[in-house]
């Protein structure tokens, strides 16, 4: 094939040298130039950007111009493979060195110059040319492959697995600089077990080249990559390498493990699983999983294509279902809980929940249904239901039941409508003594007696233990007290069993609407305080709700519940009544006395709200107010200067049984910075009764820290000195009955000496309160009383007022 002639443009401003040059060419007899010829510098670079030749020679001067400016711009375009040799009448070697240095393939002297140098030196620059522009090219394509390559790519070396190369995406994706790559090695992004596996799959894989799976990688922040591998058997710079090119498919990967983690998920849930068509006409089943074959007994080849309304048998007018079809109707998220059936026709309660699936779009295309089988569920709620509204002992329903069917009849503004409260007498001896297995046996009878009396349960309910409610409506007063009789005589009725016989009887309390009140919760208070009033009465009797009881409750109402308030709006006070030696007459002590000053009351008496406070379970908040109380005022009388006295503070049988007490008084002696011997606790004998192993341990704790016992009202409870005996006491008070009618009256005279004589037996000090004459006083220092206290010496005052009455320390 004929080889194309060298395309040469010569730029010099003297044509001749053109000329010249051109016959020197011609007769040169191996290969063929084409020479054009321009004359200034404009010319010549304006032939450069034409790119139409091959070699540029170009003479150093040209006009006014340097020849050099062409060669410098060719360079700066980018044109080094376009070669320009420079031409120049002389030898100089300074401009040979200009012109290398800029650029020039080369530099030839017009005058020295033959054909054969010539042709040479345009050839070696064309060919130079040429090399270059390969060279070029594949700089290109390596930059394309590898350094612009949108994956992470690198290059290896076979024998150490070090990183020769690495392109920017692999710099950006693994988090390592190319610094660090390049002293890595492959293994250093992959963890142990993978390295190995690398190793053992590279001596396998030998020179193969092509997709080698898919690994896993680490970033440098240690998050997890999966790289699916292409790679290729490479020599860079005499060296067996591998290019390796990784894409990156973490989130594909991630993808498809969630995908399956979701079908393995709904395969295996609990749940009935439903998905359905909503495109389609009738909107068909597409999927069910195993739980809605297993919950529904129909196999999904059964299902597949049918309307899910086909479980719901006849029961097309369940009201839940309008909710549903609502819902697929606007395309939104319901649950309902409707009646299905299952293949062989039983019944199960299907709570379903459906959601819409839309696709990118937003166009709606699925429905999904979860369903789950409350079956068993709703049977034990029925269950639990029925246990929580019944009594297990007697079958009767609890009260709630009840009062909700009272309600009902009192909404008659004219109903007349009586409430009856029935408590068992002394029915506890029976289960503490025969057991509870015939207690309850004894109340199912009983209960199945009254209810034949009331017509049926209807009406009869187990309110607590041995207590019964029972409603009577439309009766008039005698037929109520009849049925109350009635009830009374069926209860009377012997209980006989296996061995034994049961007497038992009951006190009934009776109240009416309207007269005794229009709400259930206000007649079962009422009837309750009946029943109590007839046990106060002897038992085994029938009371009706008073007038005085009426007053009684609603004072109890509403003392309660501003009592409750009266602490925090610092409405109650202390006074204080001193106690003397009954020989000097000194000031031995106080006895602190709260009071209540209401801005709606008035001075409430202690009479009145104490008992009260003590009904209600208030009196540990109450006394441990006076506690604290007492002892800040403790506190303030010391800072004064004045000692040698006791405060007593008195606690109801509701504080002794805390199981903090001690601490509370402890912590209240410490707040205020009280000795403890200055305080002295009063006990009623009714506190020191009620669980005496846990009231002798509460006692040695009070004693612990350093404060007096004193046992305050002795003789009017149970005074038994089998349990005094018991109890770390220091005083015993003569109650102010046996004191009123000294020294007159024998017989408590005779007490109070006898009161006197156990004390000291038992190393007490003894007291007598309620002193209100000389000569009260006198006889009680005579027989050996060794405190006084009462209206004779001072009434209880204010702090500030019995200050002119305390000792100096």
């Amino acid at each position: 094939m004929k080889e194309n002639p060298l395309r040469i443009l010569v730029v010099d401003d003297d044509e001749e040298d053109f000329l010249i040059l051109r016959d020197l060419l011609a007769d040169f007899p191996q290969g063929r130039f084409q020479l054009d010829w321009v004359g200034t510098l404009e010319e010549g670079i304006a032939g450069l950007r034409r790119n139409e030749h091959d070699v540029f020679l170009v003479d150093y001067h040209l006009g006014p111009d340097n020849g050099m400016d062409l060669v410098r711009l060719a360079v700066a375009e980018k044109s080094a493979h376009r070669p320009v040799i420079m031409l120049t009448g002389q030898g100089n070697p300074e401009v040979d060195r200009e012109a290398l240095a800029a650029g020039a393939s080369d530099y030839l002297v017009k005058g020295s110059i033959d054909a054969e140098k010539l042709a040479r030196s345009l050839r070696y620059a064309a060919e130079r040319a040429r090399q270059i522009a390969q060279i070029e090219d594949g700089k290109r394509r390596y930059r394309l492959l590898f350094e612009l390559n949108p994956f992470p790519t690198w290059v290896f070396d076979v024998a150490t697995l070090r990183f020769v190369a690495v392109n920017d995406a692999m710099v950006a994706n693994y988090g390592y600089t190319r610094e660090e790559l390049l002293r890595m090695t492959i293994t250093d992004i992959r963890e142990p077990e993978e390295a190995a596996r690398l190793r053992e799959f590279l001596a396998r894989w030998d020179d193969n080249s092509g997709n080698a799976g898919v690994w896993r990688h680490r970033r440098k922040d240690g998050s997890l990559l999966w790289a699916d591998i292409t790679t290729h058997s490479i020599e860079l710079d005499g060296k067996r390498c591998r290019m390796v090119i990784a894409h990156d498919i973490t989130r594909q990967r991630a993808a498809q493990e969630r995908l399956l983690l979701l079908q393995r998920a709904v395969e295996s849930s609990m749940n009935g699983i439903v998905i359905a068509d909503a495109q389609a006409p009738d909107m068909p089943i597409i999927y069910v999983n195993p739980s809605f074959e297993r919950m529904t007994g129909y196999t999904a080849e059964q299902a597949l294509g049918r309307n899910c309304r086909f479980l719901q048998g006849e029961e097309r007018n369940q009201p839940e279902l309008e909710n549903l079809r609502r819902a697929l109707r606007d395309a939104s998220d319901c649950n309902v809980m409707l009646r299905n059936f299952r293949s062989d026709g039983e019944l199960f309660w299907n709570h379903l929940f459906i959601s819409p699936v839309r696709d990118e779009a937003g166009k709606l295309t699925h429905f999904v249904g979860i369903q789950n089988d409350l079956t068993e569920r709703r049977q034990v709620e029925a269950e639990l239901a029925y246990a929580a509204n019944h009594d297990p002992v007697t079958g009767l329903p609890r009260f709630p039941i009840l009062e909700a069917a009272l309600g009902d009849l009192l909404d008659d503004e004219a109903a007349e409508v009586s409430l009856l409260f029935i408590d068992l007498d002394h029915f506890h001896a029976i289960n503490e003594s025969m057991g509870h297995v015939i207690g309850d046996e004894a109340l199912r009878i009983i209960a199945g007696r009254m209810s034949d009396v009331l017509g049926g349960p209807g009406y009869l309910a187990r309110f607590a233990g041995d207590e019964f409610v029972a409603v009577v409506p439309h009766g008039t007063h005698e037929q109520v007290l009849g049925t109350a009789g009635a009830l009374r005589a069926t209860i009377a009725q012997p209980i006989g069993g296996d061995g034994y016989k049961l007497f038992l009887t009951a006190s009934v309390g009776i109240a009416r609407s309207p007269e005794h009140g229009t709400s259930g919760m206000d007649l079962l208070r009422r009837a309750e305080a009946a029943m109590t009033r007839a046990k106060g009465q002897g038992r085994d009797g029938v009371c009706e709700f008073s007038a005085a009881q009426m007053q009684e409750l609603e004072d109890r109402l509403v003392l309660g519940s501003r009592l409750r308030e009266a602490i925090t709006r610092n409405e109650l006070e202390l006074n204080y009544q001193p106690q003397l030696d009954a020989a000097d007459h000194r000031v031995t002590g106080f006895e602190a006395l709260v009071r209540w000053n209401s801005p709606e009351l008035g001075r409430v008496p202690p009479g009145r709200f104490i008992p009260i406070a003590e009904a209600l379970g208030l009196m540990p908040e109450v006394g441990m107010w006076v506690l604290d109380e007492a002892c800040r005022q403790l506190r303030a009388w010391l800072d004064q200067g004045f000692g040698g006295f006791t405060v007593a503070v008195n606690f109801s049988a509701q504080q002794l049984q805390r199981p903090d007490i001690a601490g509370l008084v402890a912590a209240a002696l410490s707040r205020h910075g009280v000795p403890g011997h200055m305080l002295e606790i009063e006990l009623t004998e009714s506190s020191l009764m009620e669980n005496v192993e846990r009231v002798q341990v509460r006692l040695a704790e009070l004693k612990a820290l350093g404060v007096s016992l004193s046992l305050d009202d002795f003789g009017t409870g149970y005074s038994s000195l089998a349990y005094l005996k018991q109890f770390s006491l220091d005083k015993l008070k003569i109650d102010r009955s046996f004191v009123k009618d000294l020294p007159e009256n024998s017989a408590d005279s005779a007490i109070a000496r006898t009161i006197v004589a156990v004390g000291h037996e038992l190393k007490m000090v003894v007291a007598a309160e309620g002193v209100e004459t000389g000569e009260q006083a006198v006889f009680l220092r005579q027989i050996g009383c060794d405190e006084l206290q009462g209206y004779h010496f001072g009434r209880p005052a204010a702090a500030a007022d019995v200050a002119g009455m305390l000792p100096r320390a």
